[in-house]
């Protein structure tokens, strides 16, 4: 049973964003990054793999409320705002201003999602842990390198973009983990994100000039991208458990099928919000009702479940990390309602 009615009705009272605790939270993880970064590159030992340890997890926060940057209402002044201080305190200076995540409104689409058109959904057919590490390592150290390349062109691809255009065929735009998507430019770049797009490029050549001219240690580089590429390597590890990535056909697929082939991650709250921040692991949640703000998904999925009737598809998406980890291996979804045809 699936009911978009009954879902948009029961969540609706929980849609307003709190942007104050948007801030609050963001500063403070902000803190704690700059504050784990810097004991790690120069405190001693025991207090740097502390440093590492809270940077790693802070930078991987951080990071996250780009997905929700994604989801703004363009209109809303005070959500700009937010989108603004993310870029310039955190976005820019990484290298992955929100522009890069646009793409994944694309995600959202039903006409998109799970296709070869969707920027976000690779069926994994290599379930071995080998497979499935690929997956992970292949999906996070392939779109920044790509990003990398990308941003390193860009004076030559400013200046002759029709040849550009050619030499990068859109890649390293958008951060994906699909490679065969081609961005669609859908939704369209502001001024600010041109002008994020071009400060970052100009960061990039002023660290590759640093670091040429031992401005900055090499063993100070290693560190930093040690800790910022770990806590990409824990998103991809959640996004390998966000979806079940079982539309081996890569058809289309109808809004009951993109529920269940989505994952809310159950359990303990404080692992949870650390595996998966920023409300991400309510995912099947963010699909089903994507407007909702990620302090709201909690109390709207405890909505949801006390009030949906028991055939309703909603309550086939909620398991534990340890079950969506088996049905990750096998390929298998351990409810009896069907998802997809694998062809």
């Amino acid at each position: 049973m699936y009911s978009q009615a009954s879902y948009i009705k029961l969540t609706k009272p929980f849609m307003a964003r709190n942007m104050l605790q948007y801030w609050v939270d963001f500063l403070f993880t902000w803190s704690l990054f700059i504050a784990g970064m810097a004991a790690w590159l120069f405190a001693p030992l025991a207090w740097s793999i502390v440093g590492l340890i809270v940077g790693i997890f802070a930078a991987y926060r951080c990071g996250s409320f780009m997905h929700e940057i994604v989801h703004f209402n363009r209109r809303s002044k005070a959500e700009m705002a937010f989108k603004a201080g993310w870029n310039l305190l955190f976005g820019i200076i990484i290298l992955s201003p929100s522009r890069l995540y646009d793409a994944h409104l694309e995600h959202h689409m039903p006409k998109s999602f799970a296709t070869i058109e969707d920027p976000e959904y690779v069926p994994i057919t290599n379930r071995s842990f080998f497979g499935l590490a690929f997956f992970v390592f292949h999906h996070v150290l392939g779109p920044i390198t790509l990003v990398a390349v990308r941003m390193l062109l860009n004076p030559i691809i400013w200046l002759f973009p029709a040849w550009g255009a050619k030499l990068m065929n859109g890649k390293g735009t958008s951060l994906v983990i699909n490679w065969d998507y081609i961005p669609t430019d859908k939704t369209k770049a502001t001024i600010f994100d041109h002008c994020a797009i071009m400060a970052s490029t100009a960061l990039l050549y002023g660290y590759v000039t640093m670091i040429i001219s031992g401005l900055v240690p090499l063993m100070m580089v290693a560190k930093i991208l040690a800790l910022i590429i770990i806590s990409m390597v824990l998103n991809g590890v959640r996004t390998l458990v966000a979806h079940r990535y079982i539309n081996y056909d890569r058809r289309s697929v109808s809004r009951e099928e993109q529920l269940l082939d989505s994952v809310n991650l159950m359990g303990n709250p404080i692992i949870g919000g650390l595996l998966a921040p920023v409300g991400l692991r309510y995912h099947a949640l963010h699909h089903l009702v994507q407007a909702l703000p990620y302090h709201s998904l909690e109390p709207a999925h405890r909505k949801l479940i006390a009030e949906l009737p028991e055939d309703d598809s909603y309550h086939q998406v909620n398991i534990s990390l340890l079950q969506a980890m088996r049905e990750l291996k096998s390929g298998e979804k351990s409810s009896p309602i069907p998802v997809m045809a694998a062809s």
